[in-house]
C-alpha cells in the first residue's frame, strides 16, 4: 500500500511512501506520520492512500505514526482541502496553519488553585470573630457564585494561600485546580445557564432559524448597533448545546472583544475554550488536545479558531462579519475565515450565522441573491434610542485656527458630558503623535529609507517610526534635501489627541487604546475594565474601540477625522469609512440616556460620509452596489492579486509583464497591470502587482485559470530574487 504525504513546506508536491505492514490498519487520510525527507525525519500528513503508484523511483517507508489520536474531523479535513484548492496554497501549509505544531509535544500546564466556600463555611461564618483575616476572606467568598483564584485574594488578606489551607482543613472551603491557560477573563466556574429575556423581534429571529430545515443554512443577521445581536446568538448557542452539539464563535480579535467571550464564559463556564493571539504555542497545543478529546462544547476565538477540531458542530457564528481581520494577509494560506466558515458549515451540515450592523457588500448582495437568508433587528434593545449625529465641516474651523483638532461643538459637548459625569469615546484612526514631518521650504516629507511611507512621530520616545518595518530615528529640524532648518510636524494621531484633551480638560481622566498601549498581556482588558468601571471619563483610540463594545454611561462619541482612509487607492475605501463611522456612532446612548455622535470632516459632501452621518444604510448599499457594478468589482466579479517583490525594480517589472502576457485572456478574465503597488516599497523590497478580475461573479475558477496558464510552481520559491505571492479575494489593494 502507498501513501501520498504532504509536509508543511511551500511546495504543492506530495511525496509517495510505502506503508509498512505493521501500520496498514493505522494509516488513513489525515494521519500524522513521521517520514524521511531530505535525509531528515519530519512530521507530515497522509493526503491519500492507494494500492499502487505510477512513481518508478526509490520509495521509502513511512517510519511511524507521529500522533496516534489526531482525529481531524472529516468535515474539517474536507474544508482544509477546499482552502488549499481555492486559495492556491500547498495542503502542507494549510495543515500547518490549522494544526498547532505544539500539539505534537507533551505539554502539562501549571495548575492554579481556585477556592469556593462550602455550605458548612457559610454556616460557621459567624464563629470566626477572633480571626479577622479569615472573616474578610470568607465574607468575600460568600458573595461569589463560582470559584475564585487564590492569588487574586491578596487584596483582601496578606497570605491567602496559608489562610485557605487552614480553612480547607476545617471544611469551610473547597479547592479546585485548573490548568494555567491564558484566559483574560479568569472565569473558571461551571457557568450558569442564563435566562435571557428576548424582545419580540429577537424571538422572531430565533424562531426563523429554529423553524427552518435542520442542517446547513447560511443567515445574515443585520441589526442596528445596540439591537441585542449578542443575546440572540447566545440563546441560539444554548439551544444547540442542549441538543448535544457544539458551537464555534468567531470574533474579529478575542483580545479586543472581551465582552462577547465574557458572556459565553459566564453562560457555559468550563465548557468554553478560548482561542486568541495572547496564548502561547504550548497553550494552544494543550487546548487543541482538549478540543480533540471532546472536552469543550463551545469555542470562542479569533480567525484561526475556524480550524478548531470541534466534534458535531451545529452552529457557527461570525460576529462583526465585515471585519477585515478575518482575512489572513501573511503568510499563506491567505484565507478569509468568514468564507471558510461557510464551507465548513456546509461540510458539517450546520447553521452559519453572520452578524453585523454594517454587513460587507458581498454578504449583503448574497441576501439579495437568496444565497443567505436575511434576518433583521431594526430597533435598539429595550428603551435605548439611536444617537443623533452632527456633521462638522472642519474647513470652517480651519479658517480661524490652522492647527485645529477639536471643533468648537465637540469641546462644548465634552464639557457638558463631563459636568453630568457621563463618559465620552473619541475615535482617531491613526496612532502615533504626528503623521507628517515636512520641510516648509521644499515640501519634502520625511520617509522611511526601507519603505515608501512617511515616518510617524511617537511622543513616548520622541522618535520617528515606520509602522511597516519598525525602523526609527531621532527627528532632525534640518531638511536632508535643501538643508533648510524649517521642518514642521503636522497631522495628528491618538497621542496628539490625548495631549490636547488632557490640556483642555485637566480634571478629566483619560485612557488611550491603540496598538502602542495594548502590547502587554491583559493590557487591553485592563483599559476596558477601567473604562467600564467609570475609572476614566474619556476613552481615546483607533478602530479597535469602534465595534463590539457596550458601555452604558457613554453618551458622546467624537470622530476626529472621518476622512482618514477615504482616499486610499482601494475600491473598498469608502465602504470601510462608512462602516467605521456608523459603528462608532453606535457606541453612544446604549441605555436610557440619549446619545450624540459628532463627526468631524473636511469632506462633508462625500456620499459615504453623508450616508454614515445620516445613518442611512440602505442608501449606502444602493450607491456602493451601483458603483461596484459599473466597474465590475466584487460582488459582481471575483478578483485575485499577484504581488511581485524584490530588490531589483527593473527585473521585477520585466518578470511581471512576462506573467501578465501569459495570462492575457479576452473572454472570461480581465488582467489589470502590472503596475507599482500603492505602497511601492516595504522593508527594502519593491512591490509590483497585477489584478486578475473575472468577467462575472459566478466564475470561481481563478485557480484553474492560473494553473492552466502559468502553473503553481512560481508561488513556491523566489525566482532570481523575486518573491511571487497570490492572494485570492484580497481585502487590501495597497
Amino acid at each position: 500500500m502507498f501513501a501520498q504525504v504532504s509536509f508543511p513546506i511551500s511546495s504543492f508536491q506530495t511525496f509517495t511512501y510505502r506503508v509498512p505492514s505493521s501500520l496498514l490498519k493505522s494509516v488513513h487520510q489525515g494521519t500524522c506520520v513521521n517520514a524521511t525527507i531530505n535525509r531528515k525525519l519530519q512530521a507530515g500528513f497522509v493526503i491519500s492512500i492507494s494500492d499502487n503508484t505510477s512513481y518508478s523511483g526509490k520509495i521509502l517507508f513511512i517510519d511511524s505514526i507521529r500522533e496516534q489520536d489526531l482525529h481531524i474531523p472529516s468535515e474539517l479535513w474536507n474544508t482544509l482541502e477546499w482552502i488549499s484548492k481555492y486559495y492556491i496554497a500547498p495542503i502542507g501549509q494549510v495543515l500547518k496553519a490549522a494544526v498547532p505544531n505544539s500539539f505534537l509535544k507533551t505539554y502539562k500546564p501549571q495548575l492554579l488553585q481556585f477556592v469556593q466556600i462550602t455550605e458548612i463555611g457559610k454556616e460557621k461564618l459567624a464563629l470566626l470573630n477572633k480571626k479577622p483575616a479569615q472573616i474578610r476572606l470568607m465574607k468575600k467568598l460568600s458573595i461569589l457564585s463560582e470559584p475564585v483564584r487564590v492569588s487574586s485574594l491578596k487584596k483582601y488578606v496578606s497570605s491567602p494561600y496559608t489562610i485557605c489551607k487552614d480553612l480547607e482543613k476545617k471544611g469551610f472551603i473547597n479547592s479546585v485546580y485548573q490548568p494555567k491557560i491564558t484566559d483574560p477573563f479568569k472565569i473558571m466556574g461551571p457557568g450558569n445557564l442564563q435566562n435571557i429575556k428576548l424582545s419580540i423581534d429577537q424571538q422572531k429571529v430565533i424562531d426563523n432559524i429554529q423553524n427552518s430545515n435542520q442542517g446547513f443554512n447560511p443567515y445574515l443577521l443585520h441589526g442596528v448597533t445596540g439591537s441585542g445581536k449578542t443575546e440572540v446568538y447566545l440563546k441560539l448557542a444554548q439551544n444547540i448545546v442542549k441538543n448535544d452539539k457544539s458551537v464555534l464563535v468567531l470574533v474579529p480579535e478575542i483580545a479586543l472583544t472581551p465582552q462577547v467571550a465574557n458572556r459565553f464564559r459566564k453562560a457555559f463556564g468550563k465548557r468554553v475554550a478560548l482561542w486568541h493571539s495572547r496564548m502561547t504555542k504550548a497553550e494552544k497545543g494543550w487546548t487543541w488536545q482538549q478540543l480533540k478529546n471532546g472536552y469543550y462544547s463551545v469555542v470562542v476565538g479569533a480567525r484561526s479558531a475556524i480550524f478548531s477540531p470541534l466534534k458535531n458542530i451545529g452552529l457557527i457564528i461570525i460576529d462583526e462579519e465585515q471585519e477585515s481581520s478575518y482575512k489572513q494577509e501573511n503568510p499563506s494560506p491567505r484565507y478569509n475565515a468568514r468564507d471558510v466558515a461557510m464551507v465548513r458549515g456546509k461540510n458539517a451540515n450546520a447553521v452559519v450565522l453572520l452578524t453585523s450592523a454594517t454587513p460587507c457588500l458581498e454578504s449583503y448582495y448574497n441576501t439579495l441573491q437568496s444565497k443567505y437568508s436575511l434576518l433583521k433587528l431594526n430597533k435598539r434593545y429595550g428603551s435605548s434610542q439611536y444617537p443623533s449625529v452632527k456633521l462638522v465641516d472642519m474647513k470652517k474651523e480651519y479658517i480661524n485656527n490652522e492647527n485645529v483638532v477639536l471643533s468648537k461643538i465637540l469641546i462644548k459637548e465634552i464639557e457638558n458630558r463631563l459636568a453630568k459625569n457621563e463618559q465620552i469615546i473619541i475615535l482617531q484612526n491613526r496612532r502615533g503623535y504626528s503623521r507628517v514631518h515636512q520641510c516648509l521650504d521644499c515640501g519634502e516629507i520625511k520617509k522611511c529609507k526601507q519603505c515608501s511611507v512617511s515616518l510617524i512621530l511617537h511622543k513616548t520616545d520622541n522618535s520617528l517610526h515606520c509602522h511597516y518595518c519598525e525602523y526609527s530615528e531621532i527627528p532632525s529640524f534640518k531638511c536632508e534635501i535643501c538643508n533648510a532648518e524649517n521642518m514642521i510636524f503636522s497631522g495628528s494621531g491618538t497621542q496628539h489627541v490625548e495631549d490636547i484633551i488632557n490640556q483642555k480638560f485637566p480634571n478629566a481622566n483619560t485612557l488611550r487604546m491603540d496598538i502602542d498601549t495594548v502590547g502587554k498581556r491583559d493590557s487591553h482588558l485592563n483599559i476596558l475594565t477601567k473604562f467600564s468601571n467609570k475609572d476614566a471619563d474619556i476613552l481615546i483610540g483607533t478602530q479597535m474601540i469602534a465595534k463590539g463594545l457596550d458601555f452604558e454611561n457613554v453618551t458622546l462619541v467624537g470622530v476626529i477625522n472621518a476622512d482618514s482612509g477615504l482616499f486610499f487607492p482601494d475600491f473598498r475605501a469608502g465602504e470601510r469609512v462608512f462602516q467605521l463611522i456608523y459603528q462608532v456612532s453606535g457606541r453612544a446612548g446604549r441605555r436610557e440616556r440619549l446619545g450624540l455622535s459628532i463627526i468631524q470632516t473636511y469632506n462633508p459632501d462625500d456620499e459615504y460620509i453623508k450616508t454614515a452621518a445620516s445613518l442611512d444604510i440602505k442608501k449606502f448599499y444602493n450607491i456602493s452596489l451601483s458603483q461596484r457594478q459599473e466597474l465590475n468589482y466584487p460582488p459582481f466579479s471575483r478578483i485575485g492579486r499577484i504581488i511581485f517583490s524584490g530588490q531589483d525594480k527593473l527585473l521585477i517589472n520585466q518578470y511581471a509583464k512576462k506573467i501578465a502576457k501569459k495570462l492575457a485572456n479576452k473572454n472570461d478574465y480581465i488582467i489589470l497591470g502590472p503596475s507599482l503597488a500603492p505602497i511601492e516599497k516595504i522593508k527594502g523590497d519593491w512591490r509590483i502587482h497585477l489584478i486578475i478580475k473575472t468577467s462575472n461573479k459566478n466564475n470561481q475558477n481563478i485557480h484553474k485559470f492560473l494553473y492552466s496558464k502559468i502553473g503553481f510552481k512560481l508561488f513556491e520559491k523566489k525566482w532570481n530574487g523575486i518573491k511571487i505571492v497570490i492572494d485570492i479575494d484580497p481585502l487590501s489593494m495597497l
